[in-house]
């Protein structure tokens, strides 16, 4: 078990990685990318929406790495 969990972890890292990656090309924090997408801060004129549509991708496996760690946890930790 404890091998998914580090594999789950090394991809979450990996993708924390790209997604930094992106957020720098971008210009912008995960903040203003949050914000950009709750619709409480406009887009940025630099920033475009094929680098936009590139961090959903990654913000998109980020969160199905999460949800294998909470479904892992689920199937394990409750006793």
């Amino acid at each position: 078990m404890f091998e998914k969990m580090d594999q789950i972890f090394k991809n979450i890292e990996d993708i924390r990685d790209d997604i930094n990656i992106l957020l720098n090309m971008a210009k912008i924090s995960l903040v203003d990318y949050i914000m950009i997408k709750r619709g409480s801060q406009d887009m940025p004129e630099h920033l475009t929406f094929t680098t936009l549509s590139q961090i959903d991708v990654e913000i998109d496996k980020l969160k199905a790495e999460i949800d294998a760690l909470n479904k892992l946890k689920r199937e394990l930790l409750v006793f």
